[in-house]
């Protein structure tokens, strides 16, 4: 945001004697100034920890009575309906990204998991996506998708870029490494036994990401560059963003379309990213969890400052 400072100079003109006349020199003034007192300025900012937990709850938006859910295995990315020869680039810059974070991905010819189409009038679409398939919006299968509420969301939603994320809980062995549904997928057998921890106190369940769907209004996109459209879906693809959370008081790439002055992901981004997926692959990620593992994360940052 551009401050502008308004500047008023003010010029006085007064005592003008006629041409020539000559001004007596003023009395010399032997009194000080009168000293003015100034109360203590007091600059008061939130702690770290209250930050990160903000912006975390204004972020964050799990399933309801579910953990965040993060891919467990690579994030494949299909990229269609764009103009001329840009879904190309869209897909080469995710994966780049990705890997450049660190973050699960697999190759450009890999099974789509991701999917990120390009519409002129993305509130039809959404509107026709969803009553041609809404089993794949809303599936018959309990704690996978998000309720009634955030599906009109994203289809009346006048947003450059919305999405809907399908996720699935999951039972990890903490021995073996296997999984398996913590529910009933359809046509699929009921899942087994509960694979507890080894104190028997709970069940390790973790809540896996399975498909993204993220609808981009071309005609919305502006001056907005690849690069930065880029950063933007990869943190709306890798991570269960609220679409209607209030990020204006921070730096974030998901202030992109209220501010085209974001270059890209921030260190909030990329700290919340790393939070997540840097998290015990075998414990289920609470918003709690993850605001500690933030302000961890952003401390880490800024230490070598």
């Amino acid at each position: 945001m551009v401050r502008w400072l308004g500047l008023i100079f003010v010029l006085v003109l007064a005592g003008a004697g006629p041409a020539g006349a000559q001004t007596p020199p003023a009395e010399p003034d032997d009194q000080e100034p009168p000293v003015s007192t100034v109360e203590d300025v007091i600059v008061s900012g939130r702690p770290l920890e209250e930050r990160a937990r903000i912006f975390v709850e204004e972020v964050a938006q799990p399933v309801r009575s579910r953990g965040l859910a993060r891919w467990d295995g690579p994030a494949c990315f299909g990229v269609v309906n764009f103009s001329g020869d840009a879904a190309r680039p869209i897909a080469d810059q995710l994966v780049v990204r990705a890997d450049e974070l660190g973050l699960p991905v697999g190759e450009l010819d890999c099974e789509p998991n991701v999917f990120i189409i390009g519409a002129v009038d993305a509130p039809a679409v959404a509107r026709a996506w969803v009553a041609r398939s809404p089993g794949a919006f809303q599936p018959n299968v309990s704690g996978t998708r998000g309720g009634a509420g955030a599906l009109r969301t994203f289809v009346s939603s006048d947003a450059a870029v919305r999405w809907w994320h399908i996720s699935i809980p999951m039972h990890f062995d903490i021995f073996s490494g296997a999984t398996q549904p913590a529910v009933r997928l359809p046509g699929r057998p009921p899942p087994g036994l509960r694979v507890y921890a080894r104190s028997q106190h709970g069940s390790r369940i973790r809540d896996d990401l399975s498909k993204v769907m993220v609808l981009v209004d071309i005609d919305r996109l502006g001056e907005v560059t690849i690069p930065q459209l880029c950063d933007y879906l990869l943190m709306v693809a890798y991570a269960q963003v609220d679409p209607e959370g209030d990020t204006a008081a921070y730096e974030t790439v998901l202030n992109l379309f209220d501010d085209p002055s974001v270059a890209g992901l921030t260190e909030w981004d990329r700290s919340y990213l790393a939070a997540l997926y840097e998290a015990d692959p075998v414990r289920r990620v609470g918003v709690g969890t993850q605001e500690d593992r933030l302000v961890a994360q952003l401390g880490r940052v800024a230490a070598p400052e």
